[in-house]
């Protein structure tokens, strides 16, 4: 906890500047409860301005039916992955692990086409935003068959969608449209002729995600937009 001054407000580490944010805390549990799909990066506090920390909570479940779910993510900023809790899983409750710039993404689940939730994985991934843009991340999606690039999406994420009144995770964004561009795409490796097949775009979730981001912005702007007119009907 910060230490607390009446003149200057809380102190940071010895630094007696009151904090540019409102300190926040959340409970990574209890944010799994409106999250919207498999691997959906779940932010837990609304800061994404340069220099921020930005913590956000992801999981996945075992499914009888889970579709292939693999892609490489390119990110100028290193992650950092905090397993905090797993059952089957490719990490183990508990451990911290450092990702390359460029890493493979799948459900880390050992058996991921298990019984329902037979098998889980829960962490928070800890990104952090460059002090000046661009920053640069990437989805790439590679050959099933020889490995071979057979697409590759890049977006600078330093500036997030122009909300009025409610940010988004700008990452997520990126992934929702990667996938539809893949999806649209012929998908067929440059190197062997392999089609690849589509990558579950609903299972994800980073389509609703954006989409529901979208309208909360949308519907708040027309609340205030009512709030504004004159009372229709008010006496004279």
């Amino acid at each position: 906890m910060p230490a607390t001054s009446a003149s200057t407000g809380p102190a940071w580490f010895g630094d007696d500047r009151p904090p540019a944010k409102a300190p926040r805390k959340a409970n990574v549990f209890e944010t799994m409860l409106n999250h919207q799909g498999m691997q959906q990066q779940k932010e837990l506090f609304p800061y994404f301005d340069p220099g921020d920390l930005v913590p956000a909570a992801a999981f996945s479940y075992s499914l009888p039916t889970m579709p292939r779910f693999h892609f490489y993510h390119y990110n100028d900023q290193q992650e950092i992955v905090l397993c905090m809790a797993a059952e089957g899983g490719s990490l183990t409750t508990g451990q911290l692990y450092v990702q390359n710039s460029t890493h493979g993404v799948t459900m880390f689940l050992k058996k991921p086409a298990a019984p329902e939730m037979e098998n889980y994985q829960l962490s928070i991934i800890t990104i952090r935003m460059k002090e000046s843009g661009p920053q640069n991340e990437a989805k790439i999606f590679r050959c099933s068959s020889c490995n071979e690039i057979v697409f590759r999406y890049d977006r600078d994420v330093h500036h997030g969608p122009a909300h009025k009144y409610y940010r988004e995770l700008p990452n997520v964004r990126l992934y929702a449209d990667a996938v539809d561009a893949f999806n649209a795409s012929d998908r067929i490796c440059p190197a062997c002729g392999e089609q690849q097949e589509k990558f579950p775009q609903d299972i994800a979730g980073w389509r609703r995600y954006a989409q529901y981001v979208t309208l909360a912005n949308r519907a708040r702007e027309q609340i205030a937009e009512a709030a504004e007119r004159p009372m229709q009907g008010a006496s004279r």
